[in-house]
């Protein structure tokens, strides 16, 4: 055990604070339908917006009730949910919620209580504005100064905790947000096309009230003459009137700010399908911060982690003191953050090639290498002869595509290291078949598929592997398309012309290596990095956990852009499949298709490796569904049925959130120094903030990076027996040891049942089909769905 600091902060009073609330049965809502729970969900979310207060939902026994402190005759009790309709049945009762003394039933309603006060608090301070739940921003850039085209936002994202000691803690970290400088009727005016940013996020600064938006799409009118109605006030506006009439402003003149000739806009809010119009003039947009526009500037969005908690400290100092807790108390809120002493799992043993193991060497042990030499020790037995890969099975025909574009001697150079690199890692020769394409009329990216399909179907290629040198004009979709295109007969790893030229310099009218010491180190490294990306593409797993696993199968689900990608894992990870299918829905899957997938490649798994799983376990990339589990469990029971499985066999699904919600940091404290400073945690550190959930930190010392570590954050949704959180926590740990495979002398954040479906989902998935899951920026976690509308989105839902 050692001693760490987490970001959590306590509210130190809260045997001052007390609450009365009512119960509202929740009747007339068929509880077999399908979207029952996404439907009790919306039902809270209306019934808040309805009041401006906090609903939660409630449950005693078989009972569902909405739990609210407003008086229950002001709430109507008929609730529209198309088809249905709820019934509101109030219960005369008035209970107390005393925060020191929580019952497990009010927890979330505690939680949703503190968090309106808080949010109520901070929507009134001037200089930040209101992003997603629990989530602000400062209006004034910290690049002001500076050339850029993009404004960096520092903000801050907040949660409340309810701890295994009773107490309630916030958690507060540090972010930003990129938004553009100029507007998107400037970008029309310079000649873009408007339609290219459907689907995309934008800031939309109407007065004083900032917000975030997707763009649907524009109309065929301007501002001053696109009319719409307004649920606010029952009456019909142009887009620029109404602008005028309620964008309030401090500082500026609205109708000196918004050109009345702009384009108007359609717009929705994020995860609300509710179409409104706007003005392009306001429109601002953001970026992620994968975006190649914000690559400069993310030195502003890295932190060290002293430096990350005391901005943590100086926020809550300046933002959560004092703020109003009902009429006669203050919420009490040091900014002295949470100090524990944290248990960590250690690393496991890995297996490689001819039986050889890894094992760090742990506390008095003689044998096992140093925890410093971890990553590079992975790399290093990849390549040596006594240990080398796990998986060596034989491969299908390679083939290396060449663009005629590029020059003769650098593809010659780079084949040839390529070649003698993937040799290495063989215990035999690798050779490739060369492919050369002619690009040089290929302008767009439907040219250049054909050009590789044409190819393709000259060579009489039906399986195999490629490495595709892309020319350096290709279209930036070029290699996912590609990918999407051939998958059942190529799988394809692919590098850019552009930088493979890049490590070469012309001499005597002939391309040579630069020999500079960086420059050559930096080509072999790329070299190297490539070609374990090929050995992915061969499903050549490089090593694999020497020891069982808690549970013994694990499934990773994802699903993006209307195709899902199924990843199943073995024994370890010596045994991996992964699989994608069409999906109909862009987020979730149905009962019929898991049911039906899961019975069959289960099936097939189960008797072709000759297993007698005792626990399945699904890990879901984000978040989970009802529906979900439930084809889980029918595909459990008719493989029972079968005799596949055994009656009592352990199942649940774990939620892996990759933006984690708990917005929980962990910062290892020395002990033997006197300063006050913090350094990220070992991998390995974790915690558990109750039975079904905790963060566990896959990044971190000895690996050295920029910044600081982020742990992932885990939850149990469902299960048919308990899980225990710990094993969970642990076995995800494991995972995350193979999802270094690409890198194994990095470290993973993400276990293999989530990394390895990324690698192998992104290119194929047609982003057509469903573009806002492509810009999607970050998960709302079940608050912020539907749980604040605006004034004009209340009738409406209701």
């Amino acid at each position: 055990m050692t001693n760490h600091i987490l970001n959590l902060f306590a509210i130190k009073n809260l045997s001052e604070l007390s609450y009365k609330y009512r119960l509202l049965e929740v009747t007339k809502l068929p509880q077999k339908n399908k979207n029952y729970l996404e439907n009790l969900h919306r039902l809270a979310g209306m019934v808040a917006s309805s009041l401006c207060k906090p609903v939660c939902l409630y449950w005693q026994g078989n009972k569902v009730y909405l739990a609210t402190t407003e008086l229950t005759k002001d709430i109507k009790t008929e609730w529209r949910l198309i088809p249905h309709v709820a019934v509101l049945v109030p219960d005369s009762n008035i209970y107390e919620l005393n925060f020191s003394d929580i019952t497990p039933h009010q927890i979330k309603l505690a939680l949703r209580l503190l968090s309106y006060n808080i949010r109520s608090a901070l929507i009134k301070v001037p200089e930040i504005w209101n992003d997603s739940y629990g989530s602000f921003y400062f209006r004034e850039a910290i690049n002001a100064g500076d050339d850029s085209q993009v404004d960096v936002l520092r903000g801050f994202v907040y949660r409340l905790h309810y701890l295994a000691d009773k107490n309630i803690y916030i958690s507060l970290d540090p972010t930003i947000r990129y938004v553009d400088r100029i507007s998107l009727w400037a970008r029309v005016i310079n000649g873009e096309d408007v339609n290219h940013y459907r689907m995309h996020h934008f800031l939309y600064k109407f007065g004083v009230q900032w917000y975030r938006i997707q763009f649907l799409a524009s109309t065929d009118y301007c501002i001053s003459e696109q009319i719409f109605y307004s649920e606010r006030d029952k009456k019909t506006y142009n887009v620029y009137d109404y602008t005028k009439k309620f964008a309030t402003a401090s500082d500026l003149e609205v109708a000196t700010q918004v050109d009345p000739n702009s384009i108007a806009i359609v717009y929705q809010y994020p995860y609300k399908n509710l179409e409104r119009y706007g003005a392009s003039d306001l429109c601002y947009k953001t970026y992620k911060t994968n975006d190649q526009k914000v690559a400069k500037l993310h030195p502003y969005s890295i932190l060290k982690p002293i430096d990350r908690l005391e901005k943590s400290k100086e926020l809550i100092d300046k933002y959560f003191h004092n703020i109003d807790f009902g009429n006669n108390f203050q919420l009490v809120i040091p900014a002295e953050p949470l100090e524990k002493n944290i248990d960590k799992f250690e690393i496991p043993d890995l297996i490689f090639g001819n039986n050889k193991i890894l094992h760090i060497k742990r506390n008095d042990e003689n044998t096992g290498i140093n925890i410093q030499d971890y990553g590079k020790t992975r790399l290093k037995l990849l390549l040596e002869k006594e240990a080398g890969l796990l998986t060596r099975d034989s491969l299908q025909v390679q083939y290396i595509f060449i663009p005629s574009s590029i020059d003769r001697s650098i593809a010659q150079k780079f084949q040839e290291d390529f070649e003698y690199q993937m040799g290495k890692f063989f215990p035999h020769s690798y050779k490739f078949k060369k492919i050369i394409y002619d690009d040089k009329k290929a302008k767009n990216l439907r040219q250049q598929v054909e050009v590789i399909k044409a190819e393709v179907e000259k060579n009489e290629i039906d399986r195999g592997c490629a490495l595709l040198i892309l020319p350096e004009n290709a279209h930036s979709d070029f290699h996912n398309f590609i990918k999407r295109e051939l998958y059942e007969t190529l799988q394809f790893q692919c590098v850019d012309a552009g930088n493979v030229k890049k490590f070469f310099i012309l001499q005597n009218n002939e391309y040579q290596i630069n020999e500079n010491p960086k420059q050559k180190q930096r080509y072999f490294s790329y070299i190297r990095c490539t070609a374990l990306g090929m050995l992915l593409v061969n499903r050549q797993w490089p090593f694999a956990l020497k020891d069982s696993l808690h549970y013994e199968v694990y499934i990773g689900i994802d699903v993006l852009n209307n195709v899902a990608g199924f990843t199943y894992i073995y024994n370890g990870g010596k045994d991996c499949y992964f699989r994608p299918y069409p999906s109909a829905q862009g987020e979730k899957l149905t009962e019929r298709q898991i049911l039906s997938i899961l019975k069959k490649d289960l099936q097939k798994d189960i008797n072709s490796l000759d297993l007698h799983p005792k626990s399945i376990i699904i890990h879901r990339d984000g978040r989970s569904y009802i529906e979900e589990y439930q084809g889980f469990i029918k595909a459990i029971n008719a493989l029972q049925q079968e005799g596949f499985l055994v009656k009592d066999v352990q199942v649940g699904v774990i939620e892996i959130h990759k933006s984690s919600s708990s917005r929980l940091r962990l910062y290892y404290k020395p002990t033997n120094e006197l300063s006050n400073t913090v350094e990220n945690p070992s991998i390995g550190d974790y915690f558990i903030i109750d039975n079904a959930e905790g963060i566990v930190c896959t990044t971190g010392w000895p690996f050295n990076f920029s910044g600081t570590a982020n742990p992932l954050h885990i939850k149990i949704a469902y299960s048919n027996l308990e899980l225990d959180i710990t094993q969970v926590l642990s076995d995800v740990f494991s995972l995350s040891q193979l999802g270094a495979w690409a890198a194994p002398d990095k470290s993973a954040r993400y276990p293999a049942t989530i990394k390895l479906g990324d690698t192998f989902l992104e290119p194929i998935a047609s982003e057509s089909d469903d573009q806002a899951a492509l810009y999607s920026e970050d998960e709302p976690d079940e608050e912020e769905r539907g749980a604040y509308l605006t004034d004009e989105d209340k009738d409406e839902d209701e």
